[in-house]
Protein backbone atom coordinates (compact mmCIF):
# COMPACT_ATOMS: atom_id res chain seq x y z
CA UNK A 1 0.00 0.00 0.00
CA UNK A 2 1.35 3.46 -0.93
CA UNK A 3 0.46 6.28 1.10
CA UNK A 4 -0.06 9.34 -0.46
CA UNK A 5 1.49 12.60 1.44
CA UNK A 6 -0.78 14.59 -1.04
CA UNK A 7 -3.90 13.13 -1.59
CA UNK A 8 -5.43 15.91 -3.32
CA UNK A 9 -2.75 15.52 -6.42
CA UNK A 10 -3.49 12.06 -7.11
CA UNK A 11 -7.12 12.39 -7.54
CA UNK A 12 -6.81 15.27 -9.55
CA UNK A 13 -5.08 13.03 -12.01
CA UNK A 14 -7.70 10.72 -11.79
CA UNK A 15 -10.43 13.46 -13.46
CA UNK A 16 -8.01 13.21 -16.74
CA UNK A 17 -8.65 11.34 -19.48
CA UNK A 18 -7.22 7.56 -18.91
CA UNK A 19 -4.70 7.95 -21.62
CA UNK A 20 -3.36 10.92 -20.20
CA UNK A 21 -3.08 9.61 -16.41
CA UNK A 22 0.72 9.36 -17.11
CA UNK A 23 3.54 10.37 -14.84
CA UNK A 24 7.18 9.59 -13.59
CA UNK A 25 7.56 7.27 -10.67
CA UNK A 26 6.99 10.16 -7.53
CA UNK A 27 8.78 9.88 -4.61
CA UNK A 28 6.39 7.86 -2.06
CA UNK A 29 6.15 5.10 -4.69
CA UNK A 30 10.10 4.33 -5.48
CA UNK A 31 10.29 4.09 -1.87
CA UNK A 32 7.55 1.73 -1.00
CA UNK A 33 8.69 -0.41 -4.34
CA UNK A 34 12.81 -0.37 -2.89
CA UNK A 35 11.05 -1.89 0.54
CA UNK A 36 9.36 -4.26 -1.48
CA UNK A 37 12.53 -5.41 -3.31
CA UNK A 38 14.48 -5.49 -0.59
CA UNK A 39 12.73 -7.58 1.43
CA UNK A 40 11.87 -10.27 -1.94
CA UNK A 41 16.17 -10.54 -1.70
CA UNK A 42 16.00 -8.19 -5.12
CA UNK A 43 18.51 -5.65 -5.41
CA UNK A 44 16.83 -3.69 -7.93
CA UNK A 45 16.91 -0.17 -7.03
CA UNK A 46 13.38 1.84 -9.19
CA UNK A 47 14.06 5.41 -10.70
CA UNK A 48 12.09 7.68 -12.51
CA UNK A 49 11.70 7.78 -15.97
CA UNK A 50 12.04 10.39 -17.76
CA UNK A 51 8.39 10.61 -19.84
CA UNK A 52 9.36 11.49 -22.91
CA UNK A 53 6.68 12.27 -26.02
CA UNK A 54 7.07 9.30 -27.86
CA UNK A 55 6.25 6.87 -24.31
CA UNK A 56 3.00 9.09 -23.73
CA UNK A 57 2.09 8.73 -27.28
CA UNK A 58 3.13 4.74 -27.18
CA UNK A 59 1.11 4.40 -24.09
CA UNK A 60 -1.75 6.96 -25.22
CA UNK A 61 -1.85 4.18 -28.64
CA UNK A 62 -1.71 1.31 -26.18
CA UNK A 63 -4.71 2.33 -23.86
CA UNK A 64 -7.09 3.95 -26.50
CA UNK A 65 -6.53 0.39 -28.44
CA UNK A 66 -8.57 -1.05 -25.51
CA UNK A 67 -12.14 -2.12 -25.85
CA UNK A 68 -14.67 0.17 -24.32
CA UNK A 69 -15.81 -2.29 -21.91
CA UNK A 70 -12.17 -2.43 -20.56
CA UNK A 71 -11.81 1.14 -20.31
CA UNK A 72 -15.29 1.89 -18.66
CA UNK A 73 -14.51 -0.85 -16.05
CA UNK A 74 -11.04 0.94 -15.25
CA UNK A 75 -11.48 4.39 -15.75
CA UNK A 76 -12.93 4.96 -11.75
CA UNK A 77 -10.82 3.01 -10.51
CA UNK A 78 -7.10 3.72 -12.00
CA UNK A 79 -4.77 6.76 -10.34
CA UNK A 80 -2.65 6.67 -13.39
CA UNK A 81 0.10 4.74 -14.65
CA UNK A 82 4.09 5.52 -13.61
CA UNK A 83 6.99 5.23 -15.63
CA UNK A 84 10.47 4.04 -14.01
CA UNK A 85 13.36 1.94 -14.12
CA UNK A 86 14.53 -1.07 -11.89
CA UNK A 87 11.24 -1.81 -10.46
CA UNK A 88 12.36 -5.54 -10.40
CA UNK A 89 9.34 -6.63 -12.72
CA UNK A 90 7.80 -5.55 -15.89
CA UNK A 91 4.83 -4.33 -14.04
CA UNK A 92 2.96 -3.74 -10.61
CA UNK A 93 -0.05 -2.81 -9.06
CA UNK A 94 -0.93 -1.22 -5.64
CA UNK A 95 -2.86 0.60 -4.37
CA UNK A 96 -2.83 4.39 -3.11
CA UNK A 97 -4.24 5.55 0.58
CA UNK A 98 -4.35 8.49 2.38
CA UNK A 99 -2.56 8.84 5.56
CA UNK A 100 -5.64 7.74 7.83
CA UNK A 101 -5.81 4.45 5.33
CA UNK A 102 -8.46 5.37 3.02
CA UNK A 103 -8.06 4.07 -0.11
CA UNK A 104 -8.14 6.49 -3.22
CA UNK A 105 -7.33 4.21 -6.12
CA UNK A 106 -4.69 1.73 -7.65
CA UNK A 107 -1.61 3.08 -9.31
CA UNK A 108 -0.07 0.84 -12.23
CA UNK A 109 3.95 0.71 -12.79
CA UNK A 110 5.65 -0.03 -15.53
CA UNK A 111 9.43 -1.00 -15.88
CA UNK A 112 10.11 0.98 -19.26
CA UNK A 113 13.57 -0.49 -19.16
CA UNK A 114 12.54 -3.64 -19.33
CA UNK A 115 10.20 -3.04 -22.32
CA UNK A 116 13.04 -0.81 -24.36
CA UNK A 117 14.46 -3.55 -25.96
CA UNK A 118 11.61 -5.29 -26.86
CA UNK A 119 8.36 -5.53 -29.40
CA UNK A 120 5.63 -7.07 -28.29
CA UNK A 121 6.57 -10.82 -29.04
CA UNK A 122 10.15 -10.29 -28.30
CA UNK A 123 8.72 -9.01 -24.84
CA UNK A 124 6.24 -11.75 -24.19
CA UNK A 125 8.81 -14.75 -24.92
CA UNK A 126 11.16 -13.27 -22.81
CA UNK A 127 8.43 -13.31 -19.94
CA UNK A 128 7.58 -16.63 -20.49
CA UNK A 129 11.33 -17.88 -20.34
CA UNK A 130 12.05 -16.58 -17.40
CA UNK A 131 11.43 -19.52 -15.00
CA UNK A 132 13.45 -21.31 -17.24
CA UNK A 133 17.47 -21.72 -17.97
CA UNK A 134 18.24 -19.46 -20.96
CA UNK A 135 20.85 -22.26 -21.91
CA UNK A 136 18.76 -25.51 -21.79
CA UNK A 137 17.45 -27.67 -24.45
CA UNK A 138 14.52 -26.08 -25.04
CA UNK A 139 12.63 -22.44 -24.71
CA UNK A 140 9.57 -21.03 -25.42
CA UNK A 141 7.85 -18.68 -28.29
CA UNK A 142 5.00 -16.60 -27.55
CA UNK A 143 3.49 -14.62 -30.29
CA UNK A 144 0.86 -12.71 -29.37
CA UNK A 145 1.07 -9.75 -32.13
CA UNK A 146 0.95 -9.66 -36.29
CA UNK A 147 4.09 -8.19 -38.05
CA UNK A 148 2.54 -4.91 -38.28
CA UNK A 149 1.22 -4.45 -34.58
CA UNK A 150 4.63 -6.39 -33.06
CA UNK A 151 5.89 -3.28 -31.30
CA UNK A 152 7.01 -1.57 -28.18
CA UNK A 153 3.31 -0.27 -28.12
CA UNK A 154 2.05 -3.79 -28.37
CA UNK A 155 3.73 -5.04 -25.56
CA UNK A 156 3.03 -2.46 -23.41
CA UNK A 157 -1.07 -3.15 -23.91
CA UNK A 158 -0.35 -6.82 -23.18
CA UNK A 159 1.68 -5.51 -20.01
CA UNK A 160 -1.37 -3.11 -19.14
CA UNK A 161 -4.30 -5.70 -19.25
CA UNK A 162 -2.47 -7.90 -17.12
CA UNK A 163 -1.85 -4.77 -14.85
CA UNK A 164 -5.49 -3.65 -15.00
CA UNK A 165 -6.66 -7.04 -13.88
CA UNK A 166 -4.92 -6.59 -10.79
CA UNK A 167 -6.57 -2.98 -10.71
CA UNK A 168 -10.38 -4.84 -11.45
CA UNK A 169 -8.99 -7.06 -7.97
CA UNK A 170 -8.66 -4.17 -6.14
CA UNK A 171 -12.23 -2.17 -7.01
CA UNK A 172 -14.10 -5.47 -6.76
CA UNK A 173 -14.87 -8.07 -4.69
CA UNK A 174 -14.49 -11.33 -6.71
CA UNK A 175 -11.00 -12.31 -5.19
CA UNK A 176 -9.71 -11.42 -1.42
CA UNK A 177 -7.85 -8.09 -1.29
CA UNK A 178 -4.28 -8.60 -1.14
CA UNK A 179 -3.21 -5.66 0.97
CA UNK A 180 -5.53 -7.23 3.83
CA UNK A 181 -6.15 -11.11 5.74
CA UNK A 182 -8.05 -13.31 3.95
CA UNK A 183 -11.93 -13.84 5.40
CA UNK A 184 -13.38 -16.40 5.58
CA UNK A 185 -16.03 -16.50 3.01
CA UNK A 186 -16.03 -17.65 -0.88
CA UNK A 187 -14.78 -16.04 -3.79
CA UNK A 188 -16.09 -15.80 -7.36
CA UNK A 189 -13.16 -15.78 -8.98
CA UNK A 190 -11.31 -17.43 -6.04
CA UNK A 191 -13.19 -20.15 -5.79
CA UNK A 192 -12.97 -21.71 -9.31
CA UNK A 193 -9.52 -22.88 -9.08
CA UNK A 194 -8.34 -22.22 -5.51
CA UNK A 195 -8.85 -22.89 -1.63
CA UNK A 196 -7.46 -21.36 1.21
CA UNK A 197 -5.59 -23.35 3.68
CA UNK A 198 -3.69 -22.29 6.40
CA UNK A 199 -3.32 -18.89 5.30
CA UNK A 200 -1.75 -19.79 1.77
CA UNK A 201 -3.83 -20.35 -1.71
CA UNK A 202 -3.65 -23.71 -3.00
CA UNK A 203 -4.86 -25.13 -5.71
CA UNK A 204 -7.67 -27.57 -6.25
CA UNK A 205 -6.06 -30.81 -6.41
CA UNK A 206 -8.06 -30.67 -10.08
CA UNK A 207 -6.28 -27.66 -11.39
CA UNK A 208 -2.67 -28.67 -9.53
CA UNK A 209 0.50 -29.99 -11.71
CA UNK A 210 3.84 -30.99 -10.60
CA UNK A 211 5.88 -27.70 -11.57
CA UNK A 212 3.49 -24.95 -10.85
CA UNK A 213 4.47 -24.45 -7.10
CA UNK A 214 8.05 -24.13 -8.65
CA UNK A 215 7.99 -21.91 -11.32
CA UNK A 216 9.57 -18.86 -10.44
CA UNK A 217 9.12 -15.36 -12.95
CA UNK A 218 11.30 -13.27 -11.11
CA UNK A 219 13.57 -14.98 -8.49
CA UNK A 220 16.88 -16.72 -8.63
CA UNK A 221 15.78 -20.53 -9.12
CA UNK A 222 15.32 -21.60 -12.63
CA UNK A 223 14.31 -24.67 -14.18
CA UNK A 224 16.01 -26.69 -17.00
CA UNK A 225 14.43 -28.09 -20.15
CA UNK A 226 13.05 -31.18 -19.01
CA UNK A 227 11.13 -29.21 -16.72
CA UNK A 228 10.06 -26.78 -19.34
CA UNK A 229 8.71 -29.44 -21.72
CA UNK A 230 6.52 -30.94 -18.48
CA UNK A 231 5.79 -27.83 -16.86
CA UNK A 232 3.96 -26.78 -20.69
CA UNK A 233 2.43 -30.48 -20.72
CA UNK A 234 0.67 -30.26 -17.68
CA UNK A 235 -0.68 -26.54 -17.92
CA UNK A 236 -2.47 -27.68 -21.36
CA UNK A 237 -4.65 -30.40 -19.00
CA UNK A 238 -5.24 -27.60 -15.86
CA UNK A 239 -7.61 -24.40 -16.24
CA UNK A 240 -5.02 -22.19 -15.94
CA UNK A 241 -4.67 -19.71 -18.95
CA UNK A 242 -0.43 -19.24 -18.43
CA UNK A 243 2.21 -20.63 -16.46
CA UNK A 244 2.36 -17.13 -14.97
CA UNK A 245 -1.25 -17.36 -14.51
CA UNK A 246 -1.01 -20.95 -12.17
CA UNK A 247 1.43 -19.10 -9.66
CA UNK A 248 -1.27 -17.45 -7.50
CA UNK A 249 -5.06 -16.77 -8.01
CA UNK A 250 -4.51 -12.94 -8.27
CA UNK A 251 -2.11 -13.73 -11.62
CA UNK A 252 -4.15 -16.15 -12.19
CA UNK A 253 -7.54 -13.56 -12.86
CA UNK A 254 -4.73 -10.85 -14.53
CA UNK A 255 -3.74 -13.38 -17.52
CA UNK A 256 -7.09 -14.60 -18.02
CA UNK A 257 -8.23 -10.98 -18.13
CA UNK A 258 -5.30 -9.99 -20.07
CA UNK A 259 -5.52 -13.09 -22.53
CA UNK A 260 -9.21 -13.00 -22.81
CA UNK A 261 -9.55 -9.21 -24.15
CA UNK A 262 -6.17 -9.68 -25.93
CA UNK A 263 -7.47 -12.69 -27.88
CA UNK A 264 -11.44 -12.70 -27.61
CA UNK A 265 -12.17 -8.91 -27.74
CA UNK A 266 -9.36 -7.63 -30.01
CA UNK A 267 -8.88 -10.93 -32.00
CA UNK A 268 -5.02 -10.83 -31.96
CA UNK A 269 -2.79 -13.79 -31.73
CA UNK A 270 -1.74 -15.55 -28.95
CA UNK A 271 0.25 -18.67 -29.09
CA UNK A 272 3.16 -20.54 -27.22
CA UNK A 273 5.22 -23.12 -29.08
CA UNK A 274 8.27 -25.10 -27.20
CA UNK A 275 11.40 -25.20 -29.47
CA UNK A 276 14.28 -27.32 -29.38
CA UNK A 277 17.04 -25.84 -30.90
CA UNK A 278 14.96 -23.16 -32.53
CA UNK A 279 12.52 -25.51 -34.11
CA UNK A 280 9.10 -25.37 -32.91
CA UNK A 281 8.26 -28.89 -31.59
CA UNK A 282 5.25 -28.61 -29.92
CA UNK A 283 2.15 -25.72 -30.00
CA UNK A 284 0.50 -25.06 -26.56
CA UNK A 285 -3.68 -25.30 -27.15
CA UNK A 286 -5.31 -21.83 -27.32
CA UNK A 287 -6.71 -21.37 -23.90
CA UNK A 288 -9.64 -19.79 -24.86
CA UNK A 289 -10.76 -22.64 -27.72
CA UNK A 290 -10.58 -25.15 -25.63
CA UNK A 291 -13.18 -26.90 -23.25
CA UNK A 292 -10.92 -26.23 -20.38
CA UNK A 293 -11.51 -22.52 -20.38
CA UNK A 294 -15.50 -22.63 -19.83
CA UNK A 295 -16.26 -21.58 -16.53
CA UNK A 296 -13.72 -19.25 -16.65
CA UNK A 297 -14.91 -18.01 -19.97
CA UNK A 298 -18.62 -17.34 -18.82
CA UNK A 299 -16.76 -14.93 -15.82
CA UNK A 300 -15.10 -12.36 -18.40
CA UNK A 301 -18.20 -12.94 -20.61
CA UNK A 302 -20.33 -11.32 -17.37
CA UNK A 303 -17.65 -8.97 -16.22
CA UNK A 304 -17.10 -7.32 -20.39
CA UNK A 305 -21.10 -7.22 -20.87
CA UNK A 306 -20.43 -9.92 -23.94
CA UNK A 307 -23.23 -12.13 -22.07
CA UNK A 308 -24.96 -11.78 -19.09
CA UNK A 309 -26.46 -15.42 -18.42
CA UNK A 310 -25.00 -18.04 -16.65
CA UNK A 311 -21.81 -16.08 -15.10
CA UNK A 312 -21.61 -15.18 -11.67
CA UNK A 313 -22.75 -11.82 -10.66
CA UNK A 314 -19.69 -9.14 -9.68
CA UNK A 315 -19.99 -6.93 -6.61
CA UNK A 316 -17.98 -3.79 -5.83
Amino acid sequence: MIIAPDPQTWKARQRLPLHERILALPPEVCELVHKVNLASGLDAVPVPAVVTPSLRRELGEAICGMPASVLELIEPLLLGVCLGHGLGSSGITDIVADAEGRILGCVVLLDIGMLAPHGANSWASWKENLPFLPDGDYTLSATIATPARDTRAGAMQYLLLHEFGHVLTAGYSFLPAWWAPVPAQAFSWLDLSWRVLDGRFLPHPESDFEYRGVVDFYGQRKLGGDALVAACADLEQSDFASLYGATNPYDDFAECFASYVHRELLGQPLALDVLAGGQAVARLEGFWEGPRSLVKRRFMECMLGVEEAGAPALAA
